[in-house]
């Protein structure tokens, strides 16, 4: 699924006819605000339409027609083709427990063994107060998954807790349209319901798709889940890198003095699983960052303190790795996801400098979105943990604040928190393996790298250039997605200054990085530059690089 059919579909312009109505109207509009009168004589072939919704183009079209596409959709080409993920499946239940805030399984089951002992003194039947939810069936529960309803007293506290029959509790419902809310207390939700056979053999309600085909309680196939509100229900891989692969069993339950060796050795394979990130890029390490996740969160349906707290912080550690990875994978979604998972846990766990790093993480992320103010808060709210942060960590915090400075046009503030930053920087390693902590990427060479970055967001590419020029040659060879990021940057800067040789060369360098590790961040950054030289696309140089992008 690409952006493009999406919004056509939303549309109800799925005809070729219909598609063109719209398109040549705004090919229209865009020659009378540009004076260009071709803009008005651009229509699109039926095979070019059909080639457009099965996302199988192998080259963008043509100038004119992006122009006036982007004039009818608002959004660039670049991002109108592109895949989007699929989208995550919601159910009544899921939306009400995201709703109250309950979406850890243990503030989940508070709630409802309340309801629980409430039911059982209001009818008498003493056995409600006993019913509980295992984290399973929550996990189940909340990705929507489940092929059959939960047991008899299960349902009928669910029913008091919600005041929602089950049936329409685990039934799917739909997104709502683009500027309307869902309204989850409506009698006309909308839900798409299919009949299904409930454990006792009567008829009941659920969702259409059958994922899973065992009762509840048996073993999940973890590949045919997606993202959820909860940390068991993402799969190994995602679809957009490649097949999944079933990953090992989730330890329901270990001896206590094999936990120590277990960690242990978990402990060894994420600097690992970090070093291949740095050399070889996420679609080599995603996968084996989410099987020792399963391993984790199998550890943490048992073990109880003192030794949880272990579990927890190695936890935390592998979960702010995937959400690294997802994010440079550009799914911001499942990103979003880890990153808030990992701070969930390095608070239970009391890890102050892991709670720390995931603020830094979250601040990172509003950076990407645009958002000034917002980056601004979290850098300083990881700097309130100063107890707990080493001097690289406070590097990276100063310069991620001095981006949300860059995003609201503070140039001077921004500057000034990269010197601070400068002056706290890591000492460079070629390692790349994290075993320096938290911020050991923050070198000096890095931290030109996000001075040039800050130049960029304040719309002054003349300053970038340079030191990215000269960051490039500091960056140890090991950062392959650090010095694919600068080149793509180079690339853009020396487009904007008009510099055109040198931005291909920047830009063919950046595009080899992406190819090879996989990162689909350092390919947008790519695109973005490839992007900034289409005015010059007679030049040859740049045609063999848009044709080299397109068919990235």
């Amino acid at each position: 699924m690409t952006l493009f059919r999406q919004l056509v579909e939303e549309k109800g312009w799925t005809t070729p006819e219909t598609f063109n109505l719209h398109f040549t109207k705004a090919g229209r509009e865009l020659a009378e605000e540009t004076g260009e009168k071709r803009f008005a004589d651009v229509t699109v072939a039926r095979r070019s339409f059909d080639r457009w919704m099965a996302g199988s183009l192998k080259r963008f079209p043509q100038s004119d027609t992006r122009s006036v596409l982007e004039h009818l959709f608002k959004v660039s080409p670049a991002r109108l083709f592109a895949e989007i993920p699929a989208a995550v499946r919601m159910t009544l239940f899921r939306q009400l427990v995201e709703e109250k805030g309950w979406t850890a399984p243990e503030t989940f089951n508070l709630h409802f063994t309340k309801a629980g002992r409430e039911l059982a003194e209001e009818t008498g039947e003493e056995r409600f107060a006993d019913v509980t939810v295992a984290r399973r069936s929550f996990d189940r529960w909340m990705a929507g998954s489940l092929k059959r309803f939960p047991q008899s007293d299960t349902r009928s506290v669910l029913k008091h807790l919600f005041k929602v029959s089950p049936a329409r509790l685990f039934a799917e419902i739909p997104a709502p349209p683009a500027g309307e809310v869902a309204a989850p207390d409506s009698d006309n939700l909308g839900i798409k319901t299919a009949p299904l056979q409930s454990e006792e053999g009567g008829a009941g309600t659920l969702l259409s798709e059958p994922l899973l085909q065992r009762e509840e309680g048996a073993a999940v196939d973890r590949r045919r889940f997606l993202l959820t509100g909860s940390v068991s229900a993402l799969p190994l891989l995602p679809d957009a890198l490649g097949s999944s692969r079933a990953g090992p069993p989730r330890p329901d339950r270990m001896d206590s003095e094999l936990i120590d060796p277990v960690l242990r050795h978990l402990r060894e394979m994420w600097h690992m699983l970090v070093r291949s990130d740095n050399l070889l890029g996420p679609r080599h390490t995603l996968q084996g960052v989410h099987q020792q996740l399963a391993v984790l969160e199998g550890l943490l349906d048992s073990t109880v303190p003192p030794l949880r707290n272990e579990v927890l912080h190695l936890a935390s550690r592998y979960a702010e790795s995937a959400a690294w990875l997802h994010e440079d994978c550009a799914d911001q979604v499942r990103a979003s996801h880890w990153t808030r998972q990992a701070m969930e846990w390095a608070v239970e766990a009391g890890d102050d400098t892991m709670t720390a790093w995931t603020l830094f993480r979250r601040a990172q992320q509003a950076t990407s979105a645009g958002k000034g103010a917002e980056t601004i808060s979290l850098s300083r709210a990881v700097q309130r943990y100063d107890h707990a942060l080493t001097p690289q960590m406070r590097a990276a915090a100063l310069q991620q604040e001095a981006h949300g400075y860059a995003l609201m046009g503070d140039e001077i503030t921004c500057h000034g928190l990269i010197d601070q930053a400068v002056a706290l920087a890591a000492t460079p390693e070629d390692a790349g393996d994290g075993r320096n902590g938290h911020g050991d990427f923050a070198t000096p060479a890095y931290l030109e790298g996000q001075r040039a970055h800050c130049w960029m967001l304040l719309k002054r590419p003349e300053r970038a250039a340079p030191i990215l020029s000269a960051s490039l040659t500091e960056l140890p060879e090991v950062y392959q997605r650090d010095r694919g990021l600068a080149h793509a940057r180079l690339a853009a800067s020396y487009a904007l200054t008009g510099e055109i040789d040198q931005a291909v060369t920047q830009a063919h360098s950046a595009l080899a990085v992406a190819r090879l590790a996989g990162s689909t961040r350092t390919l947008h950054e790519t695109i973005a530059a490839v992007d900034a030289l289409r005015p010059a696309r007679d030049n040859r140089g740049v045609a063999e690089l848009i044709e080299a992008v397109t068919a990235s």
